[in-house]
């Protein structure tokens, strides 16, 4: 499984939410937490329209913390701070994007059961960060300035990112 970069129409598709949970469900999971374990740069989430599947589907994993999430909405919202993020879709490039601190989500496991979920610091961050992704927003869209952007040695800035901040 291949992770889609920055430019795929893919990425800016709203994600299906998912009525039924299947062994395609299942697989494609698995897939998930496969391809970002081995992707290069690593992530700690990946949402499912990244592999260029459009459902609304993410997983997640820090240190010992992992997991899958469904239909996610963010209902509450507190707090705001600027952190550092980047993206296995756009690898290599890093920003300063704002953020709740706290955020508040309901969703729905992978038993199929509703959940609702308070979080707060980094992990909010993600699910704020993956939440985008099942509604065609990239991280990128948050950047106002070329400059703000940070790019890895070895890595470039895609050029259909460069060509938004020259129109």
């Amino acid at each position: 499984m291949k992770v889609i970069t920055y430019g795929n129409p893919v990425l800016r598709k709203k994600a299906k939410r998912i009525k039924n949970i299947n062994k395609d469900i299942l697989r494609l999971v698995d897939n998930m937490f496969k391809t970002m374990h081995t992707n290069e740069p690593q992530g700690v989430g990946l949402a499912a329209p990244q592999v260029g599947v459009p459902i609304a589907l993410f997983v997640y994993e820090l240190d010992d913390d992992k997991g899958v999430i469904i239909n996610p909405e963010i209902i509450e919202r507190k707090g705001s701070e600027i952190g550092e993020e980047g993206c296995l879709s756009v690898p290599g490039v890093f920003g300063p994007v704002e953020r709740a601190t706290e955020i508040v989500v309901k969703a729905i496991n992978l038993k199929g059961k509703r959940i609702t979920l308070k979080l707060k610091g980094f992990k909010a961050r993600v699910f704020q960060h993956e939440t985008d992704h099942l509604n065609g927003i990239l991280f990128t869209d948050y950047i106002k300035n070329i400059d703000d952007l940070e790019v890895e040695e070895g890595y470039e800035l895609p050029e259909k990112l460069a060509e938004r901040f020259r129109e």
